[in-house]
Parts: structure tokens; C-alpha cells; sequence
């Protein structure tokens, strides 16, 4: 009996160490993402987080020897899960080659817009809620977002028009105050998002005027298009240079800084009378004429904003590339202009390779997308689509398109809306990678697909050269890929496949490696990034 019992207590204790060598080895491989509580509605799921819970995304961390992270969203419920997956010395499907020795811009970062309706959605919340959600835009259990957009005074986001100065031909700006909204809905949050980000060098703030005082306009309102009264010359281009810098005066005494400002939002829309909310008519000779002559040598008269680079345009692609070409003709406007600032709406009807010939012109200057939204077109579905992860896929491709045409950075549009798509006073619905609803607010696929960019890609980071094939290879349409080494060195990949029935298996190489390939499965309707370490 004795020798019985002995070598039952050896048998189960074999098991025992078997199964926990199992389970060890199963770790090594596959680390579950923390749950995301899913909600199902009529376009898809949705992950409800609120005062006590909120879904993290699992951090890289170390990368065993000969594997790779993996993270997957997918149009089946899958949210940034990672999962670690062993190389191997032979390729399957279609192999895609990364090439750390030839690489292009620099990476600036990622981020999304502080306007007045984010902040009172977000500060509805109850307040344990409102920290888990900026925690999830800027630490580092979320998308560890770096870069912040600042509107100057009121927005189509705003609920009622505003600005900093509303007392008529005060040209002195004497009675020039920031207003309630800023202290009730932006500066808080900022001060928040700037103790929360640590790890990509803080946070970068620009700021960005939708439009000057109603009376310093020649429609004698913020909305609908006009342009700055008087002539270039004369004191409302001086008193709107000058406000400017009182704006980022009144910022700093707040311990705010800005690292860049726009001279305009969408200056194009300036040149529509009947245009529906804020803004301000310049052409590329106008902007750069206000430039050259007032912003730019005004700027440099304040310790609160010499620091304060110019981003020039902030409008859609299709006004490149003249307009950078006539910024950059000029040397006194090109010494003030870092760089150009584009929006993606009607990206769909214009040519990406636009951005590249911009850049090619005028290599000395960064590229940086400063706006993006869905929902803002009827045919889309106007605002929010809780969900949905065809938007998703929308604003992966657009970051792969864009960083694959030198933009060194992408910036969202709100940060957190309601699930109707506002507030917005000029009735402009439209979605938002965060929906607040009551005391919960949800995380939509969109969120998930800025987190395959900006929680790895960060400042330092450099987009690489990618080979694709060709025959045999991927589907004709639908497959997007964008390569870089990460600020640390890591390798990096991202692939987004649009299409409704075409699955793709992808064996990732490395360039001057040989017989180490990394293969994973990206499905119809997905986004996956990999990423090894330098060898």
C-alpha cells in the first residue's frame, strides 16, 4: 500500500508539474487582454466602460526571443488583443518585407482636439468616470495620445458662438478675457491630459482660431464667411496678430504652453457667405501676406509665444500643392512656417500622392493631419454610429495613407461626444472614437484603430519601407500597409484589410534577415500590428 501511494503521489505529481509547464509556455505565447464589456447595437459593439471598470490595452512590454506581439481589431469583437506568436524559418501566404535601412519622415504623434463639446461631455461624467477616460486617451493603460488641438474661443463644437473680445472696435483689446468655456471645459482637462502623459515627452498643444470677433469681420459675424476688415495693413491685421498673443498669454498664466498654432481653420470655407458656423477667408497669398507681415513678427514680441511655431493651410488636401507652394515661395513667410496642416475631408475624390509632391517640394517641412471625423456626411449616416467598425477601417486607412505619403502625425477631431454627435450649436453631428451616454461611456472601434498607431508609434519613430508583392499577392483592393522602426528600435507593421470576404495570411520578413518570418492571419475586415525586436 505504502509503494502504492508513493507512486500515485508521483504520478499526480508529474501531472501537476506537466500542466504548469503548459500553462507557463501558454503565457509565454498569449497574453489576454483585459475584458472589454461589450455592448451589441444595431452596427456592432461597442466596449461600455464607467466609474468602477474600464478596458486597458494590454502594454508591449518585453518580446520573448524569436517572437512577436500581435495586436488584433476585427469586425468580430476583437479590440487590441495581443497575443504573442512564435517566428518561424519558413513563410506562409503572401510575404510582406520590411526594411529598417531605408527610412523616411519623423514621427511628431497622435492625438485629438480639446474642444468645448468633449469637455462637457466628458466633465458630465461622474468624476471616477471622467478620470478612466482621459486615462484611456493619454496614459499608458489607453492611446497614450501626445499631441492636443486647441480651438481658439467658440467652435460648431461650442454651445453658442463666442469670442475673447466681443466688445465692438476695441482694437486695444483691452477687454480681452478667456471665457468661461475655457475654464469650465478645456484648461482642466489639459491640465489632467499633461499629468497623465509621460511617456512620449508630454503632451504638444496647437492652437487653432475658427474665427476673430464678429466686428473685426467684413460680415460683421463669426459665422459665415467674410474676411478681416480694413486693409492688409491696416490695425484689424495688427489687433487680430495681437490677440493671438494674448491668447497664449492668458494659456500660460494657466501653466499651459503651445508648441504650434494654424493662422486658420479651413481658411477656404472663409470664401462661402452662407458658409453655417465660425470662420475666416484666406487664400494662400492672403494667409502668408497676414503671415509675414503680422503673426509671425508679432508672435516673437512675447516670452508666452517666440516659441510658438506656425503651421500653415489647416484645410483639405485638395488645395495642395499650391498652397504650400506659395507659402514657401516667400522667404520671410517660409522663415515663420514649420510646416503644412491638412484635414481628411474629401480625402476619397483626391490623389494621396498629392501629399508626397508636397513634400518632395518642400522636403525641410513636416506634413501633419490636424483633423478627421466620421459622420459628417448624410451618405455616411450622419453622427453617431455606435459600433460600426467600417469607420474603423476608415481612420486606419487614412493614417496608413497619409504616414505612407510623409504626414508625420494625425490628429482627431473631438475627443469624446454624445451619442447623438454633439453638442454642437450649428447642428454639425458627427461621430467620435468616445461616446459618453449618462454615467457610462462607450470606446468605439475607432478608438481601437487610432491604438494600432499611436501606442506605439511615437515621437522618434520613423516610417520604413515596406515591399509588397505583386504576383502571387495580396487582394488588388482593400490591403493597407505601413512599416517603421519605433523610437526604441523595435520593428513595426500595420495591416489593414478593408474587404468584405477576403481573408490573408502575411508572413512578415525582415530585409538582410533571412529565414525568419513571422505569419499571421488578417482577416476580412481587420487591423493587425506586429512587432519584433532589432536583430
Amino acid at each position: 500500500m505504502a509503494n502504492d501511494a508513493a507512486l500515485i503521489f508521483a504520478y499526480y505529481t508529474k501531472m501537476i508539474l506537466q500542466l504548469w509547464v503548459l500553462l507557463l509556455a501558454t503565457f509565454a505565447s498569449v497574453t489576454s487582454t483585459p475584458g472589454c464589456i461589450s455592448r451589441s447595437y444595431t452596427d456592432g459593439t461597442v466596449c461600455v466602460c464607467n466609474s468602477t471598470y474600464c478596458d486597458d490595452i494590454v502594454p508591449l512590454g518585453s518580446i520573448p526571443l524569436g517572437y512577436a506581439a500581435v495586436y488584433r481589431s476585427d469586425i468580430n469583437g476583437a479590440r487590441m488583443d495581443k497575443a504573442n506568436v512564435q517566428q518561424k524559418t519558413k513563410a506562409d501566404g503572401v510575404i510582406v518585407e520590411l526594411d529598417p535601412s531605408t527610412l523616411y519622415q519623423e514621427i511628431i504623434g497622435f492625438g485629438a482636439a480639446f474642444t468645448d463639446s468633449s469637455g462637457y461631455n466628458i466633465k458630465s461624467l461622474p468624476k471616477d468616470a471622467q478620470d478612466l477616460l482621459l486615462k484611456q486617451r493619454f496614459s499608458s493603460d489607453g492611446t497614450e495620445y501626445n499631441l492636443g488641438r486647441v480651438p481658439m474661443a467658440s467652435t460648431d463644437f461650442s454651445t453658442t458662438q463666442y469670442s475673447y473680445d466681443d466688445v465692438e472696435g476695441d482694437l486695444d483689446l483691452k477687454n480681452f478675457s478667456l471665457a468661461k468655456e475655457d475654464f469650465d471645459y478645456k484648461i482642466p482637462l489639459i491640465k489632467q491630459a499633461m499629468s497623465l502623459q509621460q511617456s512620449n515627452g508630454g503632451v504638444k498643444f496647437f492652437a487653432a482660431p475658427w474665427a476673430p470677433p464678429g466686428w473685426m469681420k467684413t460680415n460683421g459675424k463669426m459665422e459665415g464667411g467674410g474676411y478681416l476688415l480694413g486693409e492688409p495693413d491696416g490695425p484689424y491685421y495688427v489687433t487680430w496678430a495681437n490677440y493671438f498673443v494674448k491668447f497664449f498669454e492668458a494659456y500660460l498664466a494657466e501653466g499651459i504652453g503651445f508648441w504650434a498654432v494654424t493662422p486658420q481653420n479651413e481658411p477656404n470655407t472663409g470664401h462661402h457667405p452662407n458658409y453655417a458656423w465660425q470662420t475666416l477667408g484666406f487664400n494662400a497669398s492672403t494667409e502668408s501676406d497676414f503671415v509675414r507681415d503680422h503673426l509671425g513678427p508679432t508672435l516673437k514680441t512675447s516670452p508666452a509665444s517666440t516659441d510658438v511655431i506656425i503651421i500653415g493651410m489647416d484645410d483639405n488636401r485638395f488645395l495642395l500643392p499650391d498652397w504650400a507652394d506659395v507659402m514657401f515661395a516667400d522667404p520671410a513667410v517660409s522663415s515663420y512656417v514649420s510646416g503644412i496642416a491638412v484635414h481628411w475631408y474629401e480625402d476619397e475624390i483626391v490623389n494621396p500622392n498629392i501629399l508626397s509632391t508636397t513634400h518632395d517640394r518642400h522636403p525641410e517641412k513636416f506634413l501633419l493631419a490636424t483633423e478627421a471625423c466620421n459622420g459628417w456626411l448624410d451618405v455616411q449616416g450622419k453622427g453617431v454610429r455606435l459600433g460600426f467598425f467600417f469607420r474603423a477601417e476608415r481612420y486606419a486607412h487614412s493614417i496608413i495613407e497619409d504616414l505612407d505619403n510623409w504626414v508625420a502625425g494625425w490628429v482627431d477631431w473631438n475627443m469624446a461626444l454624445d451619442t447623438q454627435g454633439g453638442f454642437t450649436w450649428a447642428g454639425n453631428y458627427v461621430d467620435a472614437p468616445i461616446v459618453v451616454d449618462g454615467e457610462e461611456f462607450y470606446k468605439q472601434p475607432m478608438y481601437y484603430a487610432m491604438a494600432h498607431f499611436s501606442k506605439f508609434l511615437k515621437p522618434g519613430s520613423r516610417r520604413a519601407a515596406v515591399k509588397l508583392p505583386t504576383n502571387p499577392g495580396l487582394p488588388k483592393q482593400g490591403v493597407f500597409v505601413l512599416g517603421a522602426v519605433m523610437a526604441d528600435g523595435r520593428r513595426y507593421v500595420t495591416i489593414c484589410n478593408k474587404n468584405n470576404t477576403d481573408d490573408v495570411t502575411i508572413s512578415i520578413s525582415e530585409k538582410a534577415i533571412d529565414g525568419v518570418y513571422t505569419t499571421v492571419e488578417v482577416p476580412a475586415h481587420s487591423i493587425v500590428t506586429v512587432i519584433w525586436n532589432k536583430y
